[in-house]
């Protein structure tokens, strides 16, 4: 750590070894409420959050008696997102049988698990879930992870299972406050949340050591690097949220205008042109094999990485904030087991297990008792803790009106030639 932690552009170029806490400070409320896309002036009816549909108020509850566990599970998720051992650790790419939270799971309820780090972008696995989903058949995964807006997207076309709370006695008892009674989920009846984070600017320390290059500390200073050694987020919420906050402009979906999304574009246009690529969570591999010296990056990557030449900012103009949520997908085999699993990460000791390697922000109550054990100082990080200027400093750019979504859409497409 080279900087006060303190600082809200605190420089983070943590060890893969060193336990962290996923629990809340002082401000942490304030972080998890934002990340939800309620607003006060403006409430989320004014933007077109997307709500779940009234027919499916009552559908699929389980049977009684409960059924037996079935597998084996197919669970999609994001990369670096659960706890991992071995050469899976090092690599920080999942193998089978390399997390202690799958294993223990699969041990426990006798089935096996499918775990596959497929989701790299929301509206690409969008793409491969919606011919199944819209023509009434399984997309084949049991359990999905999909960052708020699109949850509220699946959720809103009835796509989604309603989930038998009695089945997940933990995750009623222990989803932090914040985070209940979203207007689009308000019951939390089809979603739970997985992790919570912040996107900011990443860079690989050594690369720009080598070059001459000072490091990054704000957007501004993103854009001024050789265009063909940065990339941007698939991401376009992030990337164009990003994009507002280097220009001044305030990404709050309710005010923000056509003419806002295309004076990011325009900036971005040149860097683009010049060689900027736009990546999900590859950015990765691009930094371990310094092909890329600094990005737009979510909180949790660059620390989870191990590498201690990564090193996340919270840049000066601000941060952006999401939650990634737990769905099972309308038609999933295995519905039942999927529940088991979200009940089973909703345990405060698997949940501090997992927060432990993913350097995110949990949703479990009590995680941050149990973390506590493995490492008193976690609570001093501001990747899990945000500390009150950083949470003064966020920003949620997720819940858009159809109009405006479009047009992001287009702009978006226009830069990545999509």
């Amino acid at each position: 750590m080279t900087a006060d932690p303190r600082s809200a552009s605190v420089e983070l170029a943590l060890s893969r070894r060193r336990f962290l806490q996923g629990s809340a400070l002082v401000g942490f409320s304030a972080f998890l409420a934002a990340c939800g896309g309620g607003g006060e002036s403006t409430g989320p009816a004014s933007i077109g959050v997307p709500t779940p549909p009234p027919e499916s108020a009552a559908a699929n509850a389980s049977p009684t008696p409960l059924p037996s566990p079935t597998g084996p599970l197919q669970f999609a998720n994001w990369e670096a997102y659960i706890d991992l051992t071995g050469k899976a650790y090092d690599e920080g790419k999942y193998l089978p049988g390399s997390s202690p939270t799958i294993e223990s799971f699969k041990k426990k309820y006798g089935v096996d698990v499918n775990y596959v780090e497929k989701i790299n972008d929301n509206e690409e696995f969008y793409a491969l879930i919606q011919p199944a989903l819209s023509t009434g058949l399984s997309s084949g995964w049991d359990l999905i992870v999909m960052t708020d807006w699109m949850a509220a997207r699946l959720i809103s076309k009835g796509w989604i299972e309603k989930i038998d709370q009695g089945n997940v006695p933990n995750c009623t008892g222990n989803l932090r406050d914040a985070l209940r009674n979203q207007p689009w989920d308000a019951g939390n009846d089809y979603h739970y949340p997985w992790q919570s984070g912040m996107t900011g600017i990443g860079y690989d320390k050594g690369a720009l050591q080598a070059a001459g290059k000072p490091a990054p500390k704000s957007i501004a200073d993103l854009y001024t690097l050789p265009a063909n050694k940065i990339t941007f987020l698939t991401e376009s919420r992030d990337t164009f949220g990003l994009g507002l906050l280097k220009l001044g402009k305030n990404p709050d979906p309710a005010t923000t205008t056509d003419a806002d999304l295309q004076a990011v574009h325009d900036d971005l246009k040149p860097i683009v042109d010049g060689g900027a690529r736009f990546t999900g969570n590859e950015y990765l591999e691009d930094f371990a094999s310094h092909k890329v010296w600094a990005a737009m990056v979510w909180s949790g990557d660059l620390a989870s990485s191990g590498d201690p030449q990564q090193v996340f900012v919270f840049p000066t103009e601000g941060v952006m904030v999401w939650t990634d949520n737990m769905l099972i997908p309308k038609g999933a085999e295995h519905k039942y087991t999927a529940e088991l699993m979200m009940n089973y990460v909703y345990d405060p000791k698997i949940a501090a297990q997992i927060e432990a390697y993913v350097y995110y922000v949990c949703p479990v109550k009590g995680a941050d008792v149990e973390i506590k054990k493995l490492d008193e100082t976690a609570a001093t990080n501001p990747l899990i803790f945000p500390t009150p200027d950083i949470v003064a400093k966020q920003h949620n750019f997720q819940f858009l009106s159809a109009d405006l979504e479009q047009t992001l859409k287009d702009l978006y497409s226009d830069l990545a030639g999509t």
